[in-house]
């Protein structure tokens, strides 16, 4: 194999393992701020389903 050819073909290879690797980071990064989201959410649900009760609490 000529040693432009497998200089090329390396060069693609690390230009694929970036490509992957980066697009495993994108996705961790996009399921961790998914589930931070959820999780903001059921607590604002939780606190306002409370507040309700206080306010029902309150007005009897």
């Amino acid at each position: 194999m000529d040693n432009r050819a497998q200089g090329a073909l390396e060069y693609l290879l690390i230009i694929g393992a970036a490509l992957i690797v980066a697009a495993v980071v994108i996705l961790v990064v996009t399921n961790a701020l998914s589930l931070g989201k959820n999780t903001v959410n059921n607590a604002t649900t939780d606190v306002n389903s409370r507040l309700t009760h206080l306010r029902n609490l309150a007005n009897t």
